[in-house]
């Protein structure tokens, strides 16, 4: 069957074979080389279609947006004011065509395949995604778990805001434009109707998206990342009871009243996170993915039913939640080269606990300088080795590059697909590497901001990287349970060390380039001779995972920082247990050495920094400013202590007079 794209066609259904509409006489085949064979939807400014693409060998299918275009007398053909209108409309659909091609790049975001003008219409051809949409599910299955709406937003929302920071607005985020792929993951499609140009909408732009679910302020020309926010919420809220939204709305008190129409409770944290989204004021309603994220998040990690030891799978931010509720934004992709896998025979430690409690010295230190962009938290820290540049990566995919002697947001690197839960810099300062929820690797140029390389390999998210201290190579740790070097200059894997049975949040190098440290949530540390893959010793001590190590400057001490709410001192020669610093009253996230291996600094889950002399094994302060857990990092002066934390802030503190 052929479908006539003509608007004004009466009869539009046409057989196949058939060059032209038997009702208008169209020409049936879109730019000679589209075949259109159903509609599939129709909105105030265009209908999208299901074509088939007949000039490639496979003829696969795709989608086709056609806008509604300005209809001109020939008369009127020469006014300013209508060729005004003309251009307009040709310069707008041009950039939003320019911004989808930027946003096809999401694996979770249809591709975009040609943009044109033809008849009078705007046309966009999209890759065709295979599966079911939501309307079609709740109404097959029935209304949603409370479950099944967490896998919703934890889906839909990192998508959403890698398209908001590309400046585009959805504008019609309904069940229908959700779709369900056979692998389960669930994929929002339909862009196109809303550009971030500015806050209003022209005109003919106005009641874009169905009334069922846009937000007040769209019907009036508003369109933002909150709009966007609106839909979702109540897309959730139609999937949870089955009824329309209109119905869910009390038009007299002026609230919604979904909650009545429930078969079963929800969750009250859920509840609040829904009613947030539905706030009728745009003022009081969510204003990024990023804030509705956290507050899930945080929901979800403080939820009294957590286990006490939890074996937790996002190493930059504390917890398995996080890699619940992020979606997995990558496609799995093989490793460019083969590689070979070691399983060394293990020498396990086991020594006696020789703890010292170190009396509470609160200090009175307060931050230099708290800074923040919109797109934290912060979830990775580093500091270049001229102590200039402040690197940080964020949850929403971005890594933000800071002038530290001004504070200043110097740059905006935009390429990863998940959080960027670890950053490093090489140690001549010309390099960054960053890891993300999304299994790859990035390789930037960190003076001009030059993406150099991707590099693939790791099957599930990169926590902790680390150069080797003549920078030739580069470790990554992973929640596969493995590590693996690479020649990053070439973009090829060296070795990959396996031992770690859960797993691996942390990795560092000895100064000396001979020792590979690495932690990891089975409780265990493992000592490597990474050059030969041999595993030197397992130290076993703590109780509960291992989240961050750090090697002393002069190489002769690791230091180790768990959920046990401990940090242990060890001799890296040995393996043998040195001491045991009790004093943190939650799970440590992170440990640093200052550069004269002096003073140790360690960051919990609750945002509390503390201070520790080495020589005496004392505690000498404590640093309060942060509200959430944090990742430390020294300046290399060792003057100057940075912390970036979930909280969205990074703040510098001042260790001297």
């Amino acid at each position: 069957m052929s479908y006539c794209l003509n608007p004004d066609c009466q009869n539009p259904q046409n057989h196949n074979g058939t060059g032209f509409c038997q009702s208008c006489g169209a020409k049936l085949l879109l730019k000679d080389r589209y075949q259109v064979i159903q509609l599939l939807g129709q909105g105030a400014t265009g209908r999208t279609f299901l074509a088939v693409d007949e000039d490639q060998p496979s003829q696969p299918r795709c989608v086709i947006k056609q806008f509604f275009g300005e209809n001109v007398t020939d008369a009127a053909v020469s006014s300013p004011s209508t060729q005004g209108i003309k251009h307009r409309h040709s310069k707008t659909f041009s950039q939003t065509a320019k911004q989808l091609d930027e946003l096809g790049k999401h694996p979770l975001i249809p591709e975009l395949w040609a943009s044109f003008e033809q008849d009078g219409h705007q046309y966009l051809v999209k890759k065709y995604i295979e599966g079911e949409n939501l309307a079609l599910e709740v109404a097959d299955i029935g209304t949603f778990s409370e479950p099944q709406i967490r896998e919703l937003l934890k889906d839909v929302l990192p998508v959403l805001s890698f398209a908001h920071n590309h400046q585009i607005v959805h504008g019609d985020i309904k069940p229908e434009n959700i779709i369900r792929r056979p692998d389960g993951k669930l994929i929002l499609v339909d862009y196109g109707d809303v550009t971030l140009t500015g806050t209003s909408l022209p005109a003919e732009k106005r009641v874009s998206g169905s009334a069922e679910y846009i937000a007040p302020e769209q019907t009036q020309g508003k369109a933002t990342p909150s709009t966007d926010l609106y839909s979702l919420g109540v897309t959730c809220i139609h999937l949870l009871t089955q009824l329309s939204p209109f119905d869910l709305f009390d038009i007299k008190t002026e609230t919604w009243v979904w909650r009545d129409y429930l078969s079963a409770p929800v969750n009250p944290h859920l509840g609040v996170i829904l009613d947030k989204l539905l706030e009728r004021s745009p003022k009081k309603r969510y204003q990024s993915a990023a804030q509705v994220l956290k507050d899930l998040n945080s929901w979800i990690l403080v939820s009294p039913a957590t286990p006490q030891k939890t074996r937790l799978a996002a190493g930059a931010i504390g917890g398995a939640a996080i890699a619940i509720l992020m979606a997995t934004l990558s496609a799995r992709v093989p490793a460019p080269v083969p590689h070979t896998a070691y399983n060394p025979q293990e020498m396990p430690i086991t020594l006696p606990d020789l703890s010292y409690s170190a009396p509470r010295l609160d200090s009175n230190i307060q931050p230099l300088r708290t800074f923040a962009v919109d797109s934290g938290p912060f979830w990775s820290v580093a500091v270049s080795g001229d102590g200039r540049t402040l690197a940080t990566g964020s949850y929403d995919g971005t890594v933000q590059l800071w002038d530290l002697g001004t504070g200043q947001l110097k740059t905006i690197l935009a390429g990863h697909f998940g959080a960027v839960w670890t950053v490093a810099i090489s140690p001549d300062g010309q390099t960054l590497a960053t890891g993300s929820e999304d299994k790859t690797i990035k390789i930037w140029d960190l003076r001009t901001g030059e993406l150099r390389d991707t590099l693939n390999g790791h099957s599930e998210a990169i926590f902790s990287l680390a150069f080797s201290p003549d920078g030739q190579t580069l470790a990554s740790a992973s929640e596969d349970n493995t590590i693996k070097l690479w020649n990053w200059r070439a973009g090829n894997q060296q070795r990959t060390l396996q031992g770690h049975s859960e797993e691996v949040q942390s990795v560092a190098f000895s100064p000396d380039g001979q020792t590979l440290a690495s932690g990891s949530s089975d409780d265990t540390v493992k000592l490597w001779n990474w050059r030969t893959g041999q595993l030197r010793h397992t130290l076993k001590g703590h109780s509960d995972a291992v989240w961050s190590v750090a090697i002393s400057p002069d190489g002769a001490t690791l230091a180790t920082g768990s959920w046990d709410n401990t940090i242990k001192l060890w001799d890296l020669d040995s393996g043998l247990l040195v001491n045991t610093f009790i004093g943190h009253s939650d799970q440590i996230q992170s440990v640093a050495f200052s550069p004269d291996g002096r003073t140790l600094a360690s960051g919990d889950m609750d945002g509390t920094i503390k201070l520790w002399q080495l020589g005496t094994g004392g505690l000498v302060g404590t640093l309060k400013g942060h509200s959430s857990w944090v990742k430390l990092a020294f300046s290399p002066q060792g003057q100057t202590l940075i912390s970036g934390s979930f909280d969205d802030t990074i703040k510098m503190w001042s260790l001297c007079p």
